[in-house]
């Protein structure tokens, strides 16, 4: 039996919401989160620059791999003012703001006024293909899921000329 994406993610999101209140539980802080492929705990992997997007964001996978079949969970960490120009993603993602003041909004050109305003706790998903961008009033961290194989660009920029791979 086939278990539909959206299960899969709600399932992680309340595995996150658990990690998260077991980090403030003094009585729990003995149970360590750890990444599927090693024993490097997972506030203790490195932070990349994301050379996918325009200069400035950075992540860190925390679970599974997204050219794989199943889940799979990222972190990306976002400065105080930066614009993501609109794109989309073959797959569904749910998204969960962690930390900061995070905008998102849906369209083929990006629109600060019809955006949304995300603060930590807030979750959201994203529709396979629908395209979206969005802005980091503060310094961000959100969490990112969606289930593999992506088997094509794991981002499409509306706009060409917003893609910093084609410069």
């Amino acid at each position: 039996m086939r278990i539909p994406n959206r299960v899969l993610l709600a399932g992680l999101l309340a595995a996150s919401q658990l990690t998260a209140t077991a980090a403030e539980t003094p009585a729990l802080d003995s149970i360590q989160l750890r990444t599927s492929t090693s024993d490097q705990l997972a506030s203790d992997l490195a932070w990349k620059e994301n050379k996918l997007v325009p200069a400035g964001m950075m992540m860190v996978m925390v679970h599974g791999d997204p050219s794989k079949a199943g889940p799979y969970v990222f972190r990306a960490k976002i400065p105080a003012g930066y614009k993501l120009p609109p794109h989309r993603h073959p797959d569904e993602r749910s998204v969960v703001v962690l930390k900061g003041t995070y905008w998102s909004g849906a369209g083929e050109n990006y629109d600060r006024a019809g955006m949304k305003k995300f603060t930590p706790g807030h979750y959201y998903v994203t529709d396979a293909n629908t395209p979206h961008f969005a802005f980091a009033e503060t310094d961000v961290i959100i969490q990112e899921m969606g289930v593999g194989p992506v088997v094509v660009s794991p981002i499409e920029f509306v706009h060409t000329e917003d893609d910093p791979r084609a410069k």
